[in-house]
């Protein structure tokens, strides 16, 4: 085994040169911290790197022309000069052999798994940058399946595709937000029957590139969730949202502000949303969080807390969205005390021909009457889409037929 430099070296000269059938792969303990902390704390951690170590290095005896180095506490490295087919059953071989694997610390049985991302060494990889960033996407892949899995991801694979999209925008996403190149716009959500009288608009996010043209929000939202910069994103809104209302003369409309997913386990968000409200004196009445019901399902404790503080500390309304797309169990809904349940418009937008969209359409809204809730239907996009949801019932609309999105604030010109 080498250190990680020599490493980074050997990757190097593969890369450069080129010349044979070589694969990259990475490999990482699952939960090591998590469970080694549960254990007995750090020391118990650093027992378990060593030891599952030591157990990889005696694996790859039985095997020549590889490179290995732990790369991080918790990170391996190999180069191995074999075929994607050969690199894959070797690491297979590895998973499996940790799979039966036992160890013991201080009394504490632990039972070790890897993820292992693999990407081959193609000629497009001629920096190890390019190598390096394609064997981490792949072990993302692998670690969102789960435990002892091993994930090959191609030079042309749509997710190592999308992992590159993203990287690039990444530093645009960072000079985005200094530079407040991101602006807000506001979609309309409109009532549908006389009794729902609130007027409320959705906040949406634009990126506006220096010659001023406006950029769909979802590639940049997408790769801010991938990184781990979303609630950089959503503080940024708050902000931005605080600032636009010092000067907004209209006291009737509710705006929606979208929270991400790593934002609900970013504890002080609350405390900055409550600083920025009381510093610009925001009408909390006029303040509409919105989650995705994936997000609330995933992280149920952290997003039962927030939402109840928001709507119980600063008098906030609440929303979930998306429903009927994660996992629609409706029994946990009451949990997060929401005003308003928005279907999701892959629904709404079949609804008029499939039996199944509408049956969906109809128990959500009817669900939602249980609990006392209101509800919206998104991507409205035709009459007879609208007529159909008054009949049903669903208190609101959002969609093209209702409003597009329009300019709501732009922080640049409002400096």
């Amino acid at each position: 085994m080498i250190n990680k430099d020599d490493f980074l070296a050997e990757l190097n000269a593969v890369c450069i040169n080129n010349q044979q059938k070589s694969c990259l792969i990475f490999a990482e303990i699952n939960s090591a911290t998590q469970v080694a902390s549960f254990i007995q704390g750090f020391a118990a951690e650093k027992q378990l790197v060593i030891q599952i170590e030591q157990f990889i290095v005696q694996q790859l005896e039985q095997h020549i022309g590889i490179v290995f180095a732990k790369l991080e506490h918790n990170r391996f490295g190999f180069i191995v000069l074999r075929t994607p087919e050969e690199s894959i059953l070797i690491a297979q071989q590895i998973a499996s052999a940790l799979d039966a694997k036992i160890i013991n610390i201080e009394g504490q049985r632990y039972y070790p798994k890897l993820y292992l991302g693999i990407t081959p060494l193609t000629p497009e990889y001629n920096e190890p940058q390019l190598a390096y960033a394609a064997a981490d996407a792949a072990l993302s892949e692998a670690r969102l399946t789960g435990g002892s899995t091993v994930k090959l991801l191609q030079v042309d694979a749509p997710e190592l595709v999308n992992y590159h999209r993203s990287l690039r925008l990444l530093p645009i996403i960072r000079e985005g937000l200094l530079n407040k190149s991101f602006v807000l716009f506001a979609q309309p959500i409109v009532a549908l029957d006389e009794n729902s009288t609130t007027k409320k608009v959705e906040v949406l996010l634009r990126y506006q590139d220096v010659e001023g043209n406006i950029h769909a929000p979802f590639p940049y939202l997408a790769a801010a969730e991938l990184f781990h910069v979303s609630r950089e994103i959503d503080l940024y809104v708050v902000h931005q949202f605080c600032v636009f209302m010092q000067t907004n003369t209209d006291k009737q409309t509710v705006y929606s502000l979208n929270i991400a997913g790593n934002t609900v386990r970013y504890y002080p968000f609350f405390d900055y949303v409550r600083e920025q409200f009381e510093s610009y004196q925001i009408d909390t009445s006029q303040v509409c969080f919105e989650m995705t019901e994936n997000v609330a399902d995933q992280d149920m404790d952290d997003a039962t807390i927030l939402m109840r503080r928001l709507k119980e500390e600063l008098g906030c309304q609440l929303s979930l969205d998306d429903i009927g797309v994660g996992s629609s169990n409706l029994a946990t809904m009451p949990k997060f005390n929401v005003d308003y349940m928005k279907i999701d418009g892959s629904y709404v937008r079949d609804f008029l021909n499939d039996p199944y969209s509408e049956l969906v359409v109809r128990f959500i809204n009817e669900a939602a009457k249980v609990e006392g809730k209101e509800t919206v239907a998104e991507f409205v996009e035709t009459t007879e889409q609208l007529e159909k949801l008054r009949e049903i019932g669903v208190n609101y609309g959002q969609g093209y037929l209702l409003g597009k999105p329009k300019l709501l604030f732009d922080p640049v010109k409002s400096s």
